[in-house]
C-alpha cells in the first residue's frame, strides 16, 4: 500500500454549465490534469447536471489526474441541504473514454478533502446567516489536500 502524500489542488474558477454554475477543480498526482482530461470534466458535467431549478443552483467538479487512472467527480446541490454526484473513470492513456464508477463509490482521500471544503463553504455562505451563493462561489480553496 502506498502512503499518503499531498497533491497540489488547481482551481480553474467558475463557469457555467447547462444553467448550473460550477466550480472546476484539479487534481494530479504530478502538477495539473491535462486539458483533455479538463474537457471531458466539462462534458461529463453537461451530460450529468439535471435540469436547475435556479436560485440556489451550484456544482462543483474535479478533475483528478492520479497513479491508476482518470477520476472525474460532479457534484450538485439538489436542495440546501442535499449533495448528489455523478462519478466516472477513465484510463490515464485515454482521458476523454469515461465510463461511470460503481453505484456505492464516492471519492478517493483527495476527492473527499475537496468535498469536505465545499460542503463547510456551503453550510458558511448559503446556509449560514445571510445565504450569499455568490460567497459560496467565490471561497477560496486549500492549495493542496
Amino acid at each position: 500500500m502506498n502512503g499518503y502524500s499531498p497533491r497540489t489542488v488547481t482551481q480553474y474558477g467558475v463557469e457555467t454549465i447547462n444553467g448550473w454554475p460550477i466550480k472546476l477543480y484539479g487534481l494530479a498526482v504530478d502538477g495539473e490534469p491535462g486539458q483533455e482530461l479538463l474537457a471531458a470534466a466539462r462534458s461529463a458535467a453537461g451530460a450529468s447536471l439535471p435540469a436547475t431549478s435556479g436560485e440556489q443552483a451550484a456544482a462543483f467538479v474535479i478533475a483528478h489526474q492520479a497513479r491508476p487512472a482518470c477520476f472525474v467527480l460532479v457534484y450538485w446541490w439538489a436542495s440546501p441541504v442535499d449533495l448528489c454526484l455523478a462519478y466516472f473513470r477513465s484510463p490515464l492513456e485515454r482521458p476523454a473514454e469515461l465510463s461511470p464508477m460503481p453505484e456505492h463509490s464516492t471519492g478517493c482521500v483527495w476527492e473527499l478533502a475537496l468535498t469536505h471544503h465545499e460542503r463547510a463553504a456551503w453550510v458558511e455562505h448559503v446556509l449560514s446567516g445571510e445565504a450569499s451563493l455568490d460567497a459560496y462561489l467565490a471561497a477560496g480553496v486549500p492549495t493542496e489536500v
